[in-house]
């Protein structure tokens, strides 16, 4: 039967937001980074690429493509979380000093009513995010709206593995993980798990992002099928 993924409430990214990377990289052990990594290599991006995260929280993604991508583009992060912005802004600031080449700018909005112009984008990026929207449908046709012909969109997005017996052991795991995070108040970590739990598979994903006039280009999973990275073009 198809979950519902529970959406996750703006307070509570406001509460985490200035331990977010730190717990993601504690319980990836610093896998988060190397991921971000892997996924953002699979949009190719050429020099003067503009690029637009969405749902940005504290701009994680503009530490990847800084890391794997060494000429200049334009960054552009979005997202509703005044805290998560603070993070990110503090993260621009350096990364304005150590690339100056490259435009980063923040913008607090809705990525399912973008102020942006259409086809502005090579590039659109979102991650984890898709069903805390209130509107996802909406987001994603936002997103193809602002992305140019052939421009590409990364989903990433958390998941259960196919394989049945990495399955039930991860199931087990998430159960265990959610009882020891409530029991020391780590919200955050428990809705996670309740996230991972709630995935509906790759068909779902794919046909929600095909229904705006995205077409499959690649993907990809990672941290033992937990999560899936999808390229789509327009």
């Amino acid at each position: 039967m198809v979950g519902t993924r529970p959406a996750t409430p703006q307070a509570m990214f406001t509460k985490i937001a200035p331990r977010y990377d730190l717990v993601n990289s504690v319980m990836t052990f610093g896998g988060d980074r190397r991921l971000r990594r892997r996924a953002v290599r699979m949009l190719r991006l050429e020099v003067d690429s503009t690029v637009l995260d969405l749902a940005a929280g504290t701009a994680a993604i503009a530490s990847a493509l800084v890391a794997e991508y060494r000429f200049p583009i334009s960054y552009f992060a979005v997202d509703l979380n005044e805290q998560m912005l603070e993070v990110a802004e503090r993260k621009l600031t350096r990364l304005r000093q150590e690339r100056p080449r490259s435009e980063w700018s923040l913008l607090r909005g809705s990525a399912e009513d973008l102020t942006f112009e259409s086809s502005s984008f090579d590039a659109v990026v979102m991650c984890f995010a898709l069903d805390d929207m209130d509107d996802p449908a909406a987001a994603l046709s936002e997103t193809a709206r602002v992305l140019g012909d052939g421009g590409r969109f990364l989903l990433i997005e958390l998941a259960l593995p196919d394989n049945p017996i990495l399955l039930k052991v991860l199931k087990l795991r998430l159960s265990m993980i959610r009882g020891i995070a409530r029991m020391f108040g780590s919200d955050p970590v428990a809705h996670m798990t309740e996230e991972i739990e709630s995935d509906r598979g790759a068909d779902y994903t794919i046909s929600r992002c095909e229904s705006v006039g995205l077409t499959l280009d690649s993907q990809a999973r990672y941290h033992g099928g937990m999560v899936r990275a999808y390229v789509f073009r327009k």
